[in-house]
């Protein structure tokens, strides 16, 4: 084919890809992806989402720094040759559910051929995962070259193109911002997922205040009967609360700002939390995990991370913060 013609050929595929892109993207208007209950403001917690359709093999930027989740960008992506969730090592399917990126490959870390010219890891399996013994690993978001067909189907991973990759890194924080798997992904009006937002926001503040006036038996119930903190059961890890509460003259708990991520049953909250008791004071941020079940969520586990940084705290002042009542 002559160079012109070539060249002709390649920016009517652009255009109508473009095209595409754009009218996806108006049909989306006002709407949210189911699940995506909560994104960061760009202080705290970053305010960019990346959620994967596998019903139609397409990958979401999703931006909040509005204050309400929208589309920003839509892309193709390759996904798991075989359907389904992922479930055992080699079964080459993509998993579904919560994730976040955490490593960035690139230059001589990575097969330019195979991965394109830059990937990020995952945290698969996670926490869900490992608890419903699901196996394998090494689960990226990565580019292809461009001489290889976005079709051929991957083991497992999802895959965009070089150029793809180039411009969704922008929108990446490491270990920070989520990557929402679904197969097929839900959009609802804003404000009915802002009404779900605000109800997990109310199970926050109930749990919060619990803690705060020391009613430990009700505190309590907010965990699931197999809920584990590192080596406590749920029945010793009352018992620890319970004495800190006899310990403590007064305990005080703000949350700052949370992020809510939510597929099929299961959700992921994520804020800073700083607590004041009479003999004791930390900040950092907090992770929970928690299952529905019955109709309410239950947490299963958490994590803390104290804040290392002496400027994090600074960065609350003047913004909007959650659940911030005390006794």
């Amino acid at each position: 084919m002559p160079k012109a013609l070539l060249k002709l050929f390649l920016m009517l595929i652009c255009f109508t890809f473009s095209a595409t892109s754009f009218a996806v993207i108006d049909e989306l208007k006002g709407k949210s992806p189911a699940g995506l209950l909560r994104l960061g403001d760009g202080v705290l917690f970053p305010p960019y989402a990346l959620v994967v359709d596998k019903s139609k093999k397409k990958i979401h930027v999703i931006d909040n720094t509005s204050g309400t989740p929208i589309a920003l960008e839509t892309y193709d992506s390759d996904l798991g040759k075989n359907a389904g969730d992922k479930l055992s090592q080699g079964d080459h399917k993509t998993p579904e559910g919560i994730y976040f990126l955490e490593t960035k490959l690139e230059g001589s870390n990575l097969d330019a051929f195979k991965y394109g010219v830059r990937a990020f890891t995952t945290n698969y399996p996670n926490f869900f995962d490992q608890k419903l013994s699901k196996g394998g690993s090494g689960i990226w978001l990565h580019a292809i070259d461009d001489s290889v067909t976005l079709e051929r189907g991957s083991r497992g991973c999802v895959v965009v193109r070089n150029d793809t990759i180039k411009k969704i890194s922008q929108f990446i924080t490491l270990r920070e911002t989520p990557i929402m798997i679904f197969d097929k992904v839900t959009w609802l009006p804003s404000a009915v997922v802002k009404k779900e937002s605000d109800m997990i926001l109310k199970y926050l503040s109930a749990w919060k205040q619990s803690w705060e006036s020391k009613d430990i038996n009700s505190y309590i119930q907010y965990y699931a009967d197999d809920f584990k903190f590192g080596k406590m059961s749920r029945n010793q890890f009352k018992k620890y609360k319970q004495g800190l509460a006899e310990k403590y003259q007064e305990i005080k708990v703000s949350l700052s700002m949370p992020v809510i991520y939510e597929h099929k049953d299961y959700m992921v909250v994520r804020f800073l939390q700083d607590y004041t008791s009479t003999d004791h004071a930390d900040f950092g941020a907090k992770t929970l995990y928690l299952k529905k079940m019955n109709g309410r969520f239950l947490i299963l586990n958490e994590e803390w991370r104290e804040a290392t940084d002496p400027n994090t705290k600074a960065l609350l002042a003047g913004n909007n913060l959650c659940c911030q009542t005390h006794n």
